[in-house]
C-alpha cells in the first residue's frame, strides 16, 4: 500500500474519531445525548427544513413553555420527532404538533419528559443532507456504493498505470 493510501486511510479515521469527540463534548456542554439533530422531514415549515440541522440544549420539563420546540424519541420510531410544544397537561406531560401538520398525530398527545432529548437553540441550513443522505441512500445501498468504489478505484489505477 503506498504512503498515499494510508495517508488517506488515516485522514478518513481522524475525520470520524474527530467528529464522534466534537458530538460527546456538544452533548457534555449542551447537556443532552443529542445535541444535535438532522431534520429528516418537512414538517416543521417555514420554521426549518429538511436537510437542516438543529442545535439542542437539555432543558428540565419544568422549563419548557408552549411554542418551545422539542426533539423527542417515540417508541415504535427509529428517528426521533421534532415538533412544537402546543399544551403542557395536567400530569406534565406535553402535547406537540408540526408548524406544517393540519393536526395532532396520535403520539404527540402524551410525550414524557423522559422522552425529550432537548430543546431547539439555533438552526444550521442544509448540512444536514449529509446525514440523510447516508442513512437514506448510501447506508441501504452499500453493496453498489463499495462496488462502484472499487470499480472506480481500479479504474482510476488502470488509467494511472496507462499514462
Amino acid at each position: 500500500m503506498s504512503n498515499d493510501n494510508i495517508s488517506t486511510i488515516i485522514y478518513i479515521v481522524g475525520g470520524v474519531i474527530a467528529a464522534f469527540l466534537i458530538n460527546q463534548g456538544l452533548a457534555l456542554v449542551l447537556n443532552t445525548d443529542m445535541p444535535l439533530v438532522a431534520v429528516e422531514s418537512n414538517s416543521m415549515v417555514p420554521t426549518f427544513y429538511k436537510g437542516d440541522i438543529l442545535v439542542l440544549i437539555g432543558t428540565e420539563a419544568k422549563d419548557l413553555k408552549i411554542g418551545d420546540i422539542i426533539v423527542f424519541s417515540v417508541p415504535s420510531q427509529n428517528v426521533p420527532v421534532v415538533h412544537r410544544i402546543i399544551k403542557i397537561n395536567i400530569d406534565g406531560s406535553f402535547q406537540t404538533k408540526g408548524d406544517a401538520n393540519s393536526g395532532q398525530l396520535s403520539f404527540e398527545k402524551n410525550i414524557l419528559k423522559e422522552q425529550i432529548h432537548g430543546k431547539e437553540v439555533a438552526i444550521i441550513p442544509y448540512l444536514g443532507w449529509v446525514k440523510i443522505l447516508m442513512t437514506e441512500f448510501i447506508i441501504p445501498n452499500i453493496l453498489y456504493v463499495i462496488t462502484a468504489l472499487i470499480i472506480g478505484f481500479l479504474g482510476f489505477k488502470a488509467i494511472k498505470r496507462i499514462w
